[in-house]
């Protein structure tokens, strides 16, 4: 089977995507032995940073890997031979170094990062694009098709490829949303985040995929207990979004902090280790998301590696 795309998306900043990113990568590739490649698309790189570090991105970037220099080959009308862009080992796992070390691979992860040259790179495409009079939608569908034939090639090779959008709608963010087979939409449990996540899937209905929005998984973070965040996490899964999937509730924790800080590029930590009193939390979280990667794919099962 070819590699499921999924979009991590929400137009409204701070509701974690890029938090969200890595407890997938690292769930779906601890427990179920997945190879997974995340994608970064977000000139903040923040989930680039917590796989690779700071340092770890700008080496990448140097070493010519990156969002950045993918974007570069649709400028310069270059084939995106995406799989010339990506590093191969972003694994900050212990278990799953292991066992690559003892030649039994059981999971791993792989990252196209990003770097915050990206935005500006980003920008100086879209004024010459615009100064033709072109469009943000004709950029963007031109850049998906770019695009397409490098990630299809890419697919045979993975598991699972995550996007890490970022929380605007530029023709980037929506050449990615284009790309995929689902999307994760992670949002907080507050009247002004339900609103807006509300607004943006349908707009990714309207202007992306009609059908994108009924393939949509719903991840509710930063979860405070208290009645408040209850009735407008109820009124999400009942009223407003009735008809998509929903992950569980990720509290708002340290350990959720904690676990995105990585020491080095070549340090590791066990996954106990990593994520501490919200381990339980990331487990409950691949596993509903490999229930619903099942539905879309009619009925395939992913079975767990680890326990």
């Amino acid at each position: 089977m070819t590699a499921i795309i999924a979009a991590i998306a929400n137009l409204k900043g701070g509701v974690g995507k890029s938090t969200t990113t890595v407890m997938l990568a690292d769930g779906l590739s601890y427990f179920y032995g997945l190879n997974v490649c995340v994608v970064d698309l977000d000139a903040q790189a923040n989930s680039s940073q917590m796989l690779l570090t700071e340092r770890g991105v700008q080496m990448a970037y140097e070493q010519g890997k990156g969002a950045t220099h993918l974007l570069s080959s649709f400028i310069k009308g270059e084939p995106a031979n995406v799989a010339d862009f990506i590093m191969p080992n972003a694994v900050s796992l212990e278990e799953l170094r292991i066992a690559e070390e003892n030649d039994d691979r059981l999971g791993w992860i792989s990252s196209l990062p990003s770097h915050p040259h990206l935005r500006l790179q980003e920008m100086g495409l879209e004024e010459t694009w615009y100064s033709q009079a072109g469009t943000p939608t004709s950029l963007a569908n031109k850049l998906a098709e770019h695009f397409k034939t490098g990630f299809d090639v890419l697919r045979e090779y993975y598991d699972i490829i995550l996007f890490d959008c970022p929380p605007h709608l530029s023709p980037l963010a929506r050449a990615g949303l284009s790309l995929s087979d689902v999307f994760v939409m992670p949002t907080i449990a507050d009247a002004v985040s339900t609103w807006g996540t509300k607004q943006f899937s349908d707009w990714v209905g309207a202007n992306v995929a009609p059908d994108l929005p009924s393939r949509n998984f719903v991840l509710i973070t930063r979860f405070r207990n208290t009645g408040y965040s209850k009735q407008i996490a109820n009124e999400l899964q009942e009223v407003y979004l009735k008809d998509r999937w929903f992950g569980p509730k990720i509290p708002e924790s340290v350990h959720v902090l904690n676990a995105m800080e990585r020491a080095a590029p070549d340090s590791y930590d066990t996954f106990r280790g990593k994520y501490g009193g919200v381990k339980g939390d990331v487990k409950r979280l691949s596993e509903r998301f490999t229930d619903f990667l099942s539905q879309q794919r009619a009925g395939r099962k992913w079975q767990k590696m680890r326990d």
